[in-house]
C-alpha cells in the first residue's frame, strides 16, 4: 500500500456515482494524476473544500490500481473568488487547461507547479493585468516543458547585438537583421519585445507582474505566443481561446 502526502492544485472535478468526484490535480510530488474523492459532494464531507476546482491543497493520496483515492486533504487557499469574477475565472480556467492538454501523466515539474499557483495567486488580487500575466504563464510554460523560444541571441549565427530582429516560428526565436534574409516565414516584432520576453524568461512572474507594460508591446506578444503554441503544441481548447479572445477586445 503506497501512500503518498503532497500538495496538490485541482485542475478539474467530475462527477462520478452520486456523492463521488473524480479529481485531475496538478500535485508538486507526482505530477499530473487523476484521485477519487469519495463522498466528497456530501456537505458535511471533510474533502469537500479541496475538491473544488482551483483548490490548492496538501492531499493525502493512496495508490489504487491506474489511480489514487484521495484520503484526507487540508485547504491551503480555495481561490474560490475566481468564481465570482467573469474575467479572472477565464484566464485560470485557460491555464489551468494548458497543463491539462499538455502535461504527461506522473511528470512532476515543480518550476510549473510554482507558476501554477503564482498564477492564481495574481488572478484573485485586484488590479492585475491578467492578459498580461497570461502571457507570462504561456511564456514560462514553454520553458518548463521544453520549448522555451531563443530571444536573447539569434538563432542563426548566435549575434546578441541586433537592431531589428525577426521573429521565426520554425527556427525557435530570434534572427538578427542580417541572417533574416535566409529564412522564410519571418514576423517582424519591436525590439522591446523581444527584451520583453528575455525578461520574463529571466525572472519570477510576481516580479513578472509588477512591470508596467504597454497594451502595444501586450498585443503583439500575444500574437508572437498564438502562433508559437500552435505550431509547437497543437491548437489549445478553442472555447478557451475563444472567451479569451472576446476578453481581449
Amino acid at each position: 500500500m503506497v501512500i503518498i502526502n503532497t500538495q496538490g492544485i485541482v485542475l478539474k472535478s467530475v462527477t462520478y456515482k452520486e456523492n463521488d468526484l473524480i479529481l485531475t490535480i496538478f500535485s508538486r510530488k507526482l505530477g499530473k494524476i487523476s484521485a477519487i474523492a469519495r463522498g466528497a459532494k456530501k456537505s458535511k464531507s471533510s474533502l469537500l473544500s479541496s475538491s473544488q476546482i482551483f483548490a490548492y491543497s496538501n492531499f493525502t493520496l493512496k495508490r489504487e490500481g491506474n489511480m489514487y483515492r484521495v484520503t484526507q486533504s487540508e485547504i491551503i487557499k480555495s481561490f474560490y473568488n475566481l468564481s465570482y469574477n467573469f474575467d479572472a475565472f477565464s484566464y485560470a480556467t485557460y491555464i489551468l487547461k494548458l497543463i491539462d492538454n499538455f502535461m504527461i501523466d506522473n511528470q512532476p515539474n515543480n518550476r510549473l507547479f510554482v507558476l501554477l499557483a503564482q498564477s492564481l495567486y495574481l488572478f484573485s488580487e485586484e488590479n492585475i493585468d491578467m492578459q498580461y500575466v497570461t502571457l507570462c504563464f504561456e511564456l514560462k510554460f514553454l520553458d518548463y516543458i521544453g520549448f522555451r523560444p531563443i530571444v536573447n541571441t539569434c538563432v542563426s549565427c548566435y549575434n546578441s547585438d541586433f537592431k531589428n530582429p525577426v521573429f521565426n516560428i520554425y527556427e525557435g526565436g530570434i534572427l538578427c537583421e542580417k541572417c533574416s534574409s535566409n529564412f522564410e516565414h519571418n514576423l517582424r516584432l519591436n525590439i522591446t519585445t523581444v527584451k520583453l520576453m528575455d525578461y520574463i524568461l529571466k525572472h519570477d512572474l510576481l516580479s513578472c507582474s509588477k512591470a508596467k507594460v504597454s497594451k502595444y508591446l501586450i498585443n503583439e506578444l500575444s500574437k508572437i505566443l498564438k502562433i508559437y503554441i500552435n505550431e509547437y503544441l497543437g491548437k489549445t481548447n478553442e472555447k478557451s481561446l475563444n472567451v479569451l479572445k472576446s476578453l481581449n477586445k
